[in-house]
């Protein structure tokens, strides 16, 4: 492990993790442009859900943003990255304001695997690269749902049951459209700033990787978030590559 003091904290992570950790070495912050330009939407006096946390990097710099009171609720389905993402949050004495959850999000409430390969990253096995391989790189925070990889809960934004979300940040390598086809009645109700990475933005192999492993969810895998939240819900601005990146800003 490797433990970078920040501006917004301490920050542990694993030594062989590449692209995030490179960020945190030359003594910046892992999308801290974005993060800060963020701000401006996020309302203090709301929560948030952030899909696909990590080891928290962004949820511990939303926390600051918020009153105290309010949550950032985060879900991280991998078990190791889940474990770190705990280990964040208490090094930083954040556990009144972020609540995580080892469980992925997706159309379903159930049981999904994982990629066990590396596909976004160095291409190695996962497994292998926490102990074994650990020499070796690995884009821990690029593992998508796929096959061969590890068993995980999942569950709907619509069954979570949270209260009064006020900004949604989701980054879950291609299970975007799948997630949100669920997450209807919590958009309807609440009308939240949304961020998401956008399937038309970057490598369809992640979005193509998530429907060959669960065909049986061919409609969800068609939801646009985008059509729904601009005509359905008359939102008012949709903002694409934000930040000149791969993610779509939705605004009420």
């Amino acid at each position: 492990m490797e433990t970078f003091n920040t501006p917004y904290g301490l920050i542990t992570l694993y030594r062989n993790e590449t692209f995030i950790a490179n960020d945190f070495r030359e003594g910046s912050y892992w999308e801290i442009s974005t993060l800060n330009l963020l701000k401006k939407y996020i309302v203090p006096s709301r929560n948030i859900l952030e899909i696909g946390g990590h080891c928290g990097t962004s949820s511990i710099v939303y926390s600051s943003y918020l009153n105290d009171g309010n949550k950032v609720y985060v879900y991280e389905p991998q078990k190791n990255m889940y474990k770190l993402l705990v280990y964040n949050i208490n090094q930083n004495n954040l556990q009144d304001k972020i609540i995580p959850f080892n469980m992925g999000v997706f159309c379903y409430n159930g049981t999904g695997q994982m990629n066990d390969i590396d596909i976004d990253g160095g291409g190695g096995v996962v497994s292998k690269r926490y102990e074994e391989e650990n020499h070796l790189i690995c884009n821990f925070g690029g593992i998508g749902l796929g096959n061969g990889g590890e068993i995980i809960k999942l569950v709907t934004v619509d069954d979570m049951m949270l209260d009064d979300i006020g900004f949604i940040h989701c980054d879950a390598q291609g299970a975007e459209n799948f997630i949100f086809s669920k997450a209807i009645d919590t958009i309807r109700k609440f009308r939240p700033v949304i961020l998401y990475e956008n399937n038309e933005h970057y490598a369809k192999f992640f979005y193509n990787t998530v429907c060959n492993n669960y065909p049986s969810y061919s409609a969800e895998s068609k939801f646009d978030l985008k059509k729904y939240c601009m005509e359905t819900l008359n939102y008012s601005k949709c903002i694409d590559k934000f930040n000149n990146s791969i993610d779509t800003l939705l605004l009420p």
